[in-house]
């Protein structure tokens, strides 16, 4: 398991249903993408990635197809990760107050 992500994507607003279909079948097809949803509300499609290097890499090859109107990346961070980040800023704030 390498950097995980979901990608949150607007297609263009013109795209139709044929071209939305493909450009399912061609994220379902890219190395990295374990899963493509559709979904309705402020977004279009739920991608979530697994990059062996660079999540990065994988939203910028999706970006480059010209159907995507925007996207944001939300990197999934574990909990052991989460808790050591916590606590290593804490460490660090009680360094600073003589504590």
């Amino acid at each position: 398991m390498g950097l995980r992500a979901y990608l949150l994507v607007d297609v263009v607003d013109d795209m139709q249903h044929g071209d939305f279909v493909k450009a399912l079948r061609q994220l379902e097809e890219m190395p990295g993408v374990d899963f493509v949803d559709p979904v309705i509300g402020s977004r279009d499609l739920v991608v979530m990635v697994d990059a062996p290097v660079t999540v990065d890499a994988i939203a910028n090859k999706i970006r480059a197809t010209g159907w995507v109107k925007n996207m944001e990346i939300m990197r999934i961070v574990s909990m052991y990760e989460r808790h050591r980040a916590a606590k290593m800023e804490l460490l660090k704030s009680l360094s600073h107050t003589g504590v």
